[in-house]
């Protein structure tokens, strides 16, 4: 016997943090190479440092007439705190040969935790009919045969479907590519710097937006739930920047300037699924109209955000029953069916591995059962249903708003 008394041992993990964050974004660019790049190799990016001493400059944009340097200096602008990958490509690559290439394949597998590309700087992206949204879609879904959960791909708006002119832009709610988005947002200043600038879209902005937002934020809120140190206290987060002359106007990537947009006009852009930019009168700034995807409005995948809410639940209960694969499944001998103690053990680990996404306010409450009534065997897997509610967002208001001589 001693005097010690009580031995406190610090235990770890019950806080449910992991080292991973929720945005692991990757630019593929159609690029000239400058310094010591290769093409379908990913380059981690730590800041914009890290960009201009690979050799990637406001210089080598303007002397080659491409953006990449714009589109990643986008991308830490708005989201500073953040890192982001680049992997190079030829320009003249199609979609077609690039969602084929085997090499572009491993680079992307390469990025640890990868869940966001954006797609720009290819002399053509966008077809009359479509046809590469479903190449892209094809793509995610290919890697989510290997487990490699795909959020979304930010394509950039240019070539033959934007120059028909914004009325006749395709509309993308036909299509089925639920995790594809398209990019018709152009900042005026930006394309007036060189005449080859004059049909992009500033996809490096998107992605920069997706980097500073949780995963249930609207990438067309007009404020973010966690703000970089050098922006709090600003009350909304807008796309301007007075000091750098970015966004203090916007226009599509067909030129068409968003003041010359009736309010019926930007509706139907949005209805038809473009993502582009503008701003609302009589309060500063310029932002999103939101993150559709190119698939059916009712779908329940038909914006981004969504796809980030149900790729990020779908990680955490992969991760959670992996461990249970091969493991002794108990029964009850008087019934036959799974040991109830087992089947709520099992539906409790995974809740509670949920719970760090509903404390972080990514979605408002979820669900686990386990049928215990199952045949299970090596062919035969054990179902689980899981189900997470996720929150609204509100578009606009509708006020009613009258005068009266008292209350």
């Amino acid at each position: 016997m001693s005097f010690k008394g009580a031995s406190i041992n610090k235990l770890n993990g019950g806080l449910g943090r992991t080292s991973e964050t929720d945005r692991v974004i990757c630019l593929i660019g159609g690029m000239t190479l400058v310094g010591a790049l290769a093409y379908n190799t990913a380059y981690e990016l730590l800041d914009i440092g890290t960009v201009e001493n690979m050799g990637i400059t406001a210089s080598t944009d303007n002397t080659n007439a491409e953006l990449v340097h714009y589109h990643l200096s986008e991308m830490f602008r708005l989201a500073p705190e953040s890192k982001f990958y680049l992997i190079p490509v030829n320009k003249t690559t199609t979609v077609s040969a690039l969602v084929a290439d085997a090499d572009l394949k491993a680079a992307i597998r390469s990025i640890k935790d990868v869940n966001v590309l954006g797609i720009a700087g290819l002399n053509t992206l966008v077809s009359a009919g479509l046809t590469e949204s479903v190449a892209l879609q094809g793509l995610v879904n290919d890697f989510a045969g290997e487990h490699i959960l795909i959020d979304g791909i930010f394509v950039e708006g240019v070539e033959a479907a934007i120059t028909v002119g914004y009325a006749n832009y395709p509309d993308l709610r036909t299509v089925t590519a639920p995790n594809i988005s398209y990019v018709t947002a152009q900042d005026p200043a930006v394309a007036a710097l060189k005449a080859e600038y004059a049909k992009r879209a500033a996809v490096g902005t998107v992605l920069g937006s997706v980097g500073v937002r949780a995963v249930h934020e609207d990438l067309g809120s007009v404020d973010i739930e966690q703000k970089p140190r050098n922006r709090r206290g600003e009350e909304n987060y807008s796309l301007s920047s007075e000091q750098l002359g970015y966004w203090l106007s916007a226009a599509l990537s067909d030129g068409t300037k968003f003041s010359t947009l009736s309010e019926a006009e930007q509706k139907s852009l949005t209805a038809k699924g473009w993502m582009y930019v503008g701003s609302f009168a009589e309060y500063p700034g310029f932002y999103l109209n939101g993150c559709p995807t190119a698939v059916d409005k009712a779908s329940d995948y038909a914006y981004f955000n969504f796809n980030s809410i149900w790729n990020k639940a779908a990680r955490i209960i992969r991760k959670t029953l992996i461990p249970r694969v091969r493991s002794k499944v108990p029964t009850d001998p008087a019934t036959g069916q799974l040991k109830s103690t087992w089947v709520s053990g099992a539906e409790q680990s995974v809740m509670n591995a949920l719970e760090p996404m509903e404390s972080a306010g990514n979605i408002d409450g979820r669900d686990v059962y386990i049928n215990p009534v199952q045949a299970i065997s090596e062919t035969t897997p054990l179902k689980v249903k899981a189900q997470v509610v996720v929150g609204k967002v509100v578009h606009e208001f509708d006020v009613d708003l009258g005068l009266t001589d008292k209350i």
